[in-house]
């Protein structure tokens, strides 16, 4: 009897194996002859993928390999030969160790499914899957999404990311969104890897403590220490940061928002930035804004306006290299940023977060609608505030109208109390 060559001997192993449906032969291109391996379903149709394996007798096991790679990927995944191909050569899955090359399927996540993103929102996406790698190599090591949810959880969700707030949301809605995509859209890992369902995710997320408030709302910092601030930088001789505080809390403006401001003749000019992913495609919309004084400063705002006009007082220095960097491409995330770094460095800020934890730069906005709406008399009108900011009143009420504690409601109503008997008081009888 005439031996088998090695084609005829690889191909009788091929049907040994896997059954019909499985061919290989060879195919010349660019001068080398190359393994093409072609897959035949039961309905008479066929997924051909030609291989970069020479075709000669050294490589018969090679060639068996990955068909037994293909068509573990094929049964898992729920793939076709092609798809199943560009798996194994796109290097993201090892079927026959078993391991799944997380490092790569999260960088293509970040950089080609959430490509138009700006560059400071990528930034905390990239965050959010490199805690997920943490979470994947972190024992026992996941073998389904439900596992890595626990995992992640446990490493993350702590009293700086409390339960119900928008932190664990967005980690969550990340987290979720990636393992959606490996496994529905680009069909990467098999269906163990499916995110939790509703019920499960709210779990994990959970839910405000009866009786107390998110986190997310910022508290305002008090009109006292905002004038004790403004003095110490002014003795340091910090004043392109004295003006930034005193824009954002006399004028009410974000802190990005100096990369849109214009001065003319004391008229200050705003022009609102594109935040985020629902704003991206709105039209900029421009506002003039007016000081909100403070009581030991009563012309402060209009002072400091007329001096950056005439550029007796400038930005600092890092101030000005964050508005050189930052456009709608990029985002301005980092002029706010900047401005954080510089002022937690400072002496007496860091003493007022000592004794007021909650403090943040951002809360010097939140000053703004606090005196506006709770110290100043009469009081400004709600959509007026909500319209010097540069929001609507729904937004107004949501973040920077419902700030409160005991202390101060129980000052308010015994003022209201008071000056409605002021005012109403009847003369006394006979």
């Amino acid at each position: 009897m005439k031996p088998l060559n090695w084609v005829e001997l690889t191909r009788q192993q091929i049907k040994a194996r896997h059954g019909f449906g499985w061919s290989i032969q060879g195919i010349e291109k660019q001068n080398k002859v190359i393994t093409k391996i072609v897959y035949r379903f039961s309905n008479g149709q066929r997924s051909t993928v030609i291989t970069d394996i020479e075709w000669n007798t050294n490589n018969s096991k090679k060639i068996q390999d990955l068909i037994i790679e293909f068509e573990t990927l094929m049964n898992e995944r729920h793939v076709d030969l092609k798809k199943a191909y560009e798996l194994i050569i796109g290097n993201k899955v090892f079927s026959d160790k078993k391991k799944i090359n997380w490092e790569a399927l999260l960088d293509q996540f970040v950089d080609e499914e959430r490509g138009n993103r700006r560059e400071t929102t990528k930034g905390d996406l990239r965050l959010r899957m490199k805690r997920a790698l943490q979470a994947l190599n972190t024992k026992p090591l996941p073998r389904t999404g439900e596992q890595l949810f626990k995992n992640y959880a446990d490493l993350f969700f702590n009293r700086n990311m409390p339960k119900g707030g928008v932190g664990r949301k967005r980690n969550m809605g990340d987290l979720r969104a990636f393992l959606n995509w490996t496994v529905l859209e680009k069909k990467y890992l098999g269906i163990e890897w499916l995110p939790l369902t509703s019920k499960q995710y709210s779990k994990y997320v959970g839910s405000v403590p009866k009786g107390k408030k998110k986190r997310e709302v910022r508290q305002p910092i008090t009109t006292a220490h905002i004038e004790m601030l403004l003095e110490a930088l002014k003795r340091e001789n910090q004043h392109g940061t004295r003006a930034i505080c005193i824009l954002s809390a006399v004028y009410g403006i974000r802190i990005s928002e100096i990369a849109g401001m214009k001065i003319k003749n004391g008229i200050v000019e705003i022009t609102t930035l594109k935040q985020n992913e629902k704003t991206m495609n709105e039209e900029p919309h421009t506002r003039i804004v007016h000081a909100l004084n403070l009581p030991n400063l009563p012309k402060e705002g209009e002072k400091i306006v007329a001096d950056l006009e005439s550029g007796k007082i400038t930005f600092p220095d890092p101030i000005k290299r964050a508005l050189a960097k930052s456009n709608d491409d990029k985002g301005y995330k980092l002029i706010g940023e900047s401005f954080g770094k510089m002022i937690n460095r400072f002496w007496f800020w860091k003493k007022l977060k000592e004794e007021n934890p909650d403090y943040v730069p951002y809360g010097f906005r939140h000053s703004f609608a606090w005196r506006g709406s709770m110290e100043v008399f009469p009081t400004i009108p709600l959509r007026v505030l909500a319209d010097l900011m540069g929001h609507d009143l729904q937004t107004h009420l949501q973040y920077y109208g419902c700030w409160s504690n005991d202390k101060e409601n129980k000052k308010r109503i015994e003022q209201a109390n008071k000056n409605t008997l002021d005012k109403y008081v009847l003369a006394p009888t006979k």
